[in-house]
């Protein structure tokens, strides 16, 4: 076999041995001739391949501690001890086995004289010399491998040969025998050279790329110098050092409840937490105000408030003699639980209010009193508000001259509250509504409102059913006026729409429930540049409009 034939099947060999045909003769002599000739064809391709030891040559040359009942781990050291016996090299070979170094036996390490099968010296001898030789070669073997499955067997009695770490042993394992070590010999074994491998290689990352681990310790975290050092351990207080100004440029970034546990920490920043330039404006829209909250809240000077479908239990403010002013200028308590006295207490303390809504709560003569005193008023609205009586109307239109935009709506007034109305109210409001008087409002009404306020610019007349067709006249008198909803106000004819598109000023009218889709269409036709039924609800004096629940009347209500 040529040289480059014998090196391109060394690695075939080493990795899946020649399998060999099992000899069917029972003589000892015959096994030995095949050992003879299985050595010489092993050691001509190659004199340390591992391969020449197969099973089949294992069971010729006599040993039977293969089976399968007996342990594996045995029978693989017994292996590896038969391929360290035919693995020597030769005298003039370098060569071992790539993948396994095993050591070699101390008895061949002793004898000087060792059997080289596949020299050309060895031709020469005779036959039988040859074969009392191998034969005494072959009772050491056999002699060793029993020596090592009974050390095998002791080392592992106690432990389950089946396991799976049992059966998974490396074959190419360490053996020891006589006065070897017994420290096992590592495998060396070489890098892969497939594709997935070096894939796996590249994403693994560089010992570069980790980040090393900090250990923590007491200090870590924290770098403080000398001066710093000798500050702490003085203990002064550097708090103290700082001005009420440059703690409230502290404070004003602080949300309200980091503000109320900061009052917790001293006097000095409970009553700088206090400051009202802190507390210009607050949101409480559906929350529980406890008892006493609602005072201590007005009492911090706070400007813009959301109240709207808050609770307000009961006292919401503590009996006192001494009387306080709050500073409070914009209150929004639409659809809010609370009880007269306690609207009316809250309102006896506000003398500064610009814009209130009332929307769905209980009112009295006392209550709207002391909304009558709040000069500066601008907007009021109080839709769905029930109590209000002639002599509470007339006096809240006398008192607020400065009111611009009212809304009265769906209150349930009688007509001698309505005629109080029309007849007291400020000449300077520019945007009213009084939906839902119905059949208490009539067409004189209109004219004496027209009258009284010439400078309208949004007027709300839907469902007030009372209303004719004369009412148009009155209406077309308003020089300024741009929002116009008569919707619902059966009486007056579709025909008399028409005419309103005289009003130069008129920009918006909304008809609801008045016209069917064809007589849209040619109304529609007649008044091309007018913008027809594009407000279902009334933005007069409400606080939020649509969506926008952070702000009310355009102010914001949260920092």
């Amino acid at each position: 076999m040529s040289g480059r034939k014998h090196r391109g099947s060394e690695n075939m060999e080493n990795l899946c041995p020649v399998t060999r045909k099992r000899s069917t003769s029972k003589n000892p002599a015959s096994a030995v001739g095949a050992l003879v000739s299985a050595t010489k064809s092993s050691h001509y391709e190659h004199p340390s391949s591992p391969s020449a030891l197969t099973f089949e040559a294992l069971e010729e040359m006599g040993i039977g501690m293969l089976d399968s009942e007996e342990s594996s781990s045995s029978a693989l050291s017994a292996i590896a001890l038969a391929v360290s016996a035919s693995a020597t090299s030769d005298d003039n070979s370098n060569e071992t086995t790539p993948y396994a170094s095993v050591p070699r036996m101390a008895h061949q390490l002793q004898n000087p004289q060792r059997l080289s099968l596949g020299s050309s010296a060895d031709t020469t001898q005779d036959s039988t010399a040859v074969e009392d030789t191998l034969s005494r070669q072959s009772a050491d073997i056999l002699q060793m491998l029993s020596q090592s499955k009974r050390s095998a067997l002791g080392t592992e009695g106690g432990s389950n040969s089946n396991s799976p770490s049992k059966r998974l042993r490396n074959p190419l394992a360490a053996v020891t025998c006589n006065n070897q070590s017994e420290t096992a010999v590592p495998l060396n074994f070489q890098p892969s050279t497939s594709r997935l491998a070096q894939v796996r290689q590249a994403k693994k990352p560089s010992p570069a790329q980790i980040p090393a681990r900090l250990v923590p310790t007491d200090s870590f975290f924290v770098y403080r110098t000398p001066a710093m050092s000798a500050h702490i351990s003085s203990g002064i207080n550097y708090f103290e050092r700082l001005s009420d100004e440059t703690l409230l440029d502290i404070f004003k970034w602080l949300p309200k409840k980091t503000l109320l546990r900061m009052a917790t920490v001293c006097r000095r920043f409970n009553r700088c937490s206090r400051d009202e330039t802190l507390w210009t404006r607050l949101d409480l829209g559906l929350r529980t105000i406890r008892p006493g909250a609602l005072e201590q809240i007005v009492r911090r000077g706070v400007l813009v408030i959301r109240l709207a479908q808050a609770s307000v239990q009961e006292p919401a403010f503590t009996p006192s003699l001494a009387s306080f002013r709050v500073r409070l200028q914009y209150l929004d308590l639409s659809m809010a639980s609370i009880s007269r006295s306690s609207l009316r207490t809250l309102l006896s303390h506000c003398r500064q209010l610009k814009k209130i809504s009332l929307e769905n709560t209980e009112l009295d003569d006392s209550i709207c009193t002391e909304i009558a005193r709040n000069k500066a008023l601008e907007a009021v609205n109080l839709t769905m508000a029930s109590g209000l009586t002639a002599n509470s109307v007339r006096l809240m239109m006398d008192s607020l001259t400065n009111l611009s935009s009212l809304n009265i709506s769906w209150t349930d007034l009688s007509a001698d509250a309505v005629t109080a109305l029309v007849t007291h109210i400020s000449p300077n409001v520019i945007r009213l509504n009084v939906a839902g008087c119905r059949r208490v409002l009539f067409d004189s009404h209109v004219a004496l409102l027209q009258k009284r306020c010439p400078q309208l610019l949004e007027l709300d007349l839907s469902d007030c059913n009372s209303l004719t067709p004369a009412a148009i006249t009155a209406i077309m008198k308003f020089n300024m006026l741009e929002y116009l909803s008569v919707s619902r106000c059966y009486l007056i004819p579709a025909t008399r729409f028409i005419e309103l598109k005289g009003m130069p000023s008129l920009t918006y009218l909304d008809i609801f429930g008045m016209l069917s889709d064809a007589a849209m269409e040619v109304l529609e036709k007649q008044m091309p540049k007018m913008g027809i039924n594009k407000f279902i609800h009334s933005s007069v004096s409400r606080p939020t409009v649509g969506t926008r629940r952070t702000s009310i009347w355009g102010l914001r209500t949260r920092d």
